[in-house]
């Protein structure tokens, strides 16, 4: 009978099998293969090695960002963090702690116990025996005996430091490393650089805060979450302005999802990639027969994938509607569990086709998985209405910023989904029972209805550097067409919205020609002149009368007058016939 294959023992790094690192010495000197062999031993020691029939799968969807708080923790599964160096270490002058490993070339010295017992006090007591007569002998910096040391390594709740030794090859060369995470002046700098933050303004900084945090931890590709995380995250930071070339990298037990932070290549921010173990829809296994042909899966029952997801940041900016975008995905690979190669015809993450059909299951109490509802709540089941609304509820915040931008076919589809359940006449008593919940599921609805309404001013106020041949006039008279044609909607929308409609119409109109223009008096004698001058001039009447009607409907919702600010065709769909 033929011997199973070992995971990745076909796998190939700069021309040698992955298996001639793992001979000692290593020797790995080039950075870009220490990435490489760093992601199939993390996979294979971290993701591969623990899997189980009953192992915990996460969901595709909890690769998008912005990414959702883990409530269980595994603690049976491994987890670390490590950082790694293009270059040599010097112990006193580094901005972190950690026990220094010293490789077994440095002159007579004969480090190998003194590195036993720079390990031995953070492991188990039922470990050390175990560790001291596996490794007694042998040189514990050298990376051929990596992958061997990571199930020990999994054990301490501090980092690994690999770097260059003196001859320049990459070993392991300190434990139980602290990074540094001073967040609350991380966050504090950022809330105020984004203007969010204004000095001695309490208020404005207890609404505006969870928004910059989630903004700041996603950036580097993570929730609000366990401290291990949040150091990893900041600590990148803190290096790629120091101009380090580094990698950073985190599992935890309770993502079951490996993330790394290369700043190999000393750009502004680090490439953020994510790998983790996901079972494929049913529907997209079936269309990808090849995957199963081509022995991409871990577990053919259960059709798990390794996937990898590739992200890319984002500037913050305010002439976004919704403006917490600050990570999206830029590229998904599965990972061939025993030659590497990479598949990438598959769309997983952003794929309409299968959100749609995630939400016509919802809607009909059949959707199996789960979701956060307000991270603080995790839902398994759509089978009672309950569980259907905080489930919709949740699921609206985590893909509204999909939602907002995609296809208004797509998001009328959508609509209509949501509209058929929402609006149900045989479930009105149900949802009279659960009033709260059901409103703040129509609110999200009709706060994502706005946000594509507003999508036509976003792309106008951005078209300046986006796109050529749209000028200055054109963009303006396009701006109050707009205006003319949702006069009727834009003073019943949310506050924030319709201060963001404001602010980008402004943006549009932001140039000394036009400021100009509206100083006069009198329409100017040029014909071109005097027609910018008119569209000006109706844009500030149109504008000052939408704000007096905004202010009056606050005004009355302040005093109790019943503007439930839902949106015309939900108003329509909702409203009760008559007799």
């Amino acid at each position: 009978m033929a011997q199973p294959r070992a995971f990745f023992s076909e796998v190939r790094l700069d021309g040698q099998p992955l298996a001639a690192y793992q001979q000692s010495p290593a020797n790995i000197r080039d950075r870009h293969v220490l990435k490489d062999f760093l992601e199939y031993v993390h996979i294979h020691q971290g993701l591969l090695v623990p899997y189980t029939a009953d192992y915990p799968l996460i969901e595709p969807r909890e690769l998008l960002p912005s990414f959702e708080k883990n409530f269980s923790e595994y603690k049976w599964l491994p987890s670390f963090s490590m950082v790694a160096f293009n270059r040599a270490l010097s112990y006193q002058e580094e901005i972190f702690q950690y026990d220094v490993l010293h490789p077994r070339v440095e002159g007579k010295r004969r480090p190998g116990r003194g590195n036993l017992e720079k390990i031995l006090p953070h492991l188990d007591r039922d470990l050390r025996p175990i560790f001291k007569q596996q490794f007694g002998g042998r040189d514990l910096t050298d990376l051929a005996h990596y992958e061997e040391l990571l199930p020990f390594l999994f054990h301490m709740d501090r980092a690994q430091v690999i770097a260059r030794d003196e001859a320049g090859d990459f070993r392991l060369l300190g434990v139980y490393a602290s990074f540094p995470s001073d967040l609350d002046t991380e966050l504090k700098a950022l809330g105020c650089r984004l203007g969010k933050f204004k000095k001695l303004d309490h208020a404005v900084y207890e609404r505006e805060r969870e928004f910059v945090y989630q903004f700041l931890m996603e950036l580097y590709g993570f929730p609000i979450a366990s401290e291990r995380r949040t150091s990893g995250a900041l600590f990148a930071r803190r290096l790629s302005r120091l101009k380090e070339q580094y990698l950073v990298k985190v599992l935890g037990a309770s993502d079951r999802t490996i993330t790394s932070l290369s700043g190999f290549e000393q750009k502004r921010y680090p490439l953020v990639e994510k790998i983790a173990l996901i079972s494929l829809p049913v529907g997209v296994a079936e269309a990808s027969p090849h995957l199963r042909d081509a022995g991409y899966y871990v577990d053919p029952e259960r059709r798990v994938v390794i996937l990898k997801v590739t992200y890319q940041q984002h500037k913050y900016n305010r002439n976004n509607v919704l403006e917490d975008r600050a990570l999206s995905v830029v590229r998904q690979e599965l990972i061939h569990p025993y030659h590497g190669g990479r598949e990438t015809s598959l769309n997983l993450l952003k794929d309409t086709k299968r959100l749609l059909k995630d939400l016509t299951d919802i809607v009909r109490g059949e959707y199996i998985g789960y979701i956060t509802y307000k991270r603080s709540e995790l839902l398994t089941s759509t089978k009672t209405h309950e569980e259907r609304l905080k489930f919709l509820s949740a699921w609206l915040t985590k893909n509204q910023r999909r939602l907002g931008t995609y296809s208004q076919e797509t998001f009328e589809a959508a609509k209509k989904l949501l509209n058929s359940y929402l609006a149900h006449r045989e479930y009105r008593e149900v949802f009279a029972r659960h009033r709260e919940l059901h409103r703040e599921v129509v609110h999200g609805l009709t706060y994502l209805n706005q946000v594509q309404r507003l999508q036509p001013l976003e792309k106008l106020a951005q078209a300046e550097k986006c796109q050529k041949g749209l000028g200055p006039s054109r963009r303006l008279a396009l701006a109050v067409d707009f205006l003319e044609e949702n006069r009727e909607q834009l003073p019943y929308f949310y506050p924030d919205l319709f201060d963001k409609c404001c602010q980008l119409y402004d943006r549009i109109t932001y140039y000394p020609y036009f400021r100009k223009l509206l100083t006069e008096a009198s329409p100017p004698a040029s014909s071109f002149r005097r027609r910018v001058w008119e569209i000006l001039v109706r844009g500030r009447e149109l504008l000052a009368d939408l704000r007096r009607q905004h202010d009056w409907v606050a005004a009355e919702a302040q005093r109790g007058t019943p503007f439930p600010m839902l949106s015309p065709d939900f108003q329509r769909s909702s409203a009760p016939k008559r007799a």
